[in-house]
């Protein structure tokens, strides 16, 4: 009875040795040339499940590094396209389209002739702004040398040095007061470079058309300039350049506030002692660099 209930249950368990052995004995006889039924379902499925995870997951972290990237370009761009400055560790540098004016006729407050009004213009973008400080500990990083000029320890220490982009606008303001049509009025005037004599004004004038020709080069602008039809009054149609073209441009406004913010006290208005002297082994230029 206990035999027929456990065949049963469990289709066939075998009682002894003997039954055992018939039962290996049946399951061993195939026909000649016949092959094992090896159970490939779920090993197939299982297969096909770890490919399709793989695909999921690819396509998963594929858009998450293309969206990471996306985020972080503006951040990207500036490591990649600028040498390091401790602007970047206060404020963040971004790119935004915006138009140029490329008109040749038009003016603006930036082309007007000498005087109290252009004068202005130039000067609310930082084109006279004294250095800034850098901290010591991002002195390396920014490419200043420990031997480069130091403020004293008693006065807050750190270097004292200009952000490049003022002193670019402080050069093409340079130009633009030493143009033929300007240039009698700065002269009379004697304020800063023209309270130089010729020589030393000439220098400066040339050093700063040679400062933007490098830094234009630097980041030669790979945009075009489309043509227009232009048709002066009585004259046929004729091609003209259209100046007035879309750029990439880094946020100038908050560079330029970063930039007066950690402007250093005129000279005139800091202690005579504010600079350290060089130390031995420090290099002393004895020419103008």
């Amino acid at each position: 009875m206990w035999d027929f209930i456990l065949k049963r249950k469990f289709k066939f368990v075998p009682l002894n040795d003997k039954d055992a052995d018939d039962d290996m004995d049946r399951e061993n006889l195939l026909p000649s040339g016949a092959q094992p039924r090896i159970r490939r379902g779920l090993s197939w499925h299982l297969f096909v499940l770890c490919i399709v995870s793989t695909a999921c997951l690819s396509v998963i972290l594929g858009a998450w590094i293309g969206n990471a990237t996306r985020w972080d370009a503006d951040a990207f761009s500036i490591r990649h396209t600028s040498q390091y400055s401790p602007i970047i560790e206060d404020i963040t540098i971004q790119y935004t389209a915006l138009p140029f004016n490329g008109s040749l006729l038009a003016s603006n407050p930036f082309r007007l002739d000498a005087g109290p009004e252009v004068d202005a213009a130039w000067k609310s973008l930082g084109a006279d702004y004294s250095a800034a400080l850098i901290p010591p500990l991002l002195a390396a990083r920014s490419g200043l040398a420990p031997d480069q000029v130091k403020i004293k320890e008693r006065y807050g220490g750190g270097y004292p040095a200009h952000v490049e982009g003022m002193h670019h606008l402080h050069c093409l303001n340079l130009l633009r007061k030493s143009l033929a049509w300007n240039f009698a009025y700065y002269q009379a005037e004697g304020l800063g470079p023209f309270s130089n004599d010729k020589d030393i004004l000439k220098h400066h004038v040339t050093h700063c058309l040679d400062i933007l020709r490098q830094q234009l080069m630097c980041t030669v602008d790979i945009g075009v300039l489309g043509q227009v039809w232009y048709q002066p009054e009585g004259e046929p149609p004729a091609p003209f350049v259209d100046f007035n073209t879309v750029h990439k441009c880094r946020n100038f406004e908050e560079v330029r506030q970063w930039a007066e913010e950690h402007q250093l006290p005129a000279a005139e208005d800091t202690p005579v002692d504010f600079l350290e002297p060089p130390r031995e082994g420090d290099r002393v230029w004895t020419e103008v660099p």
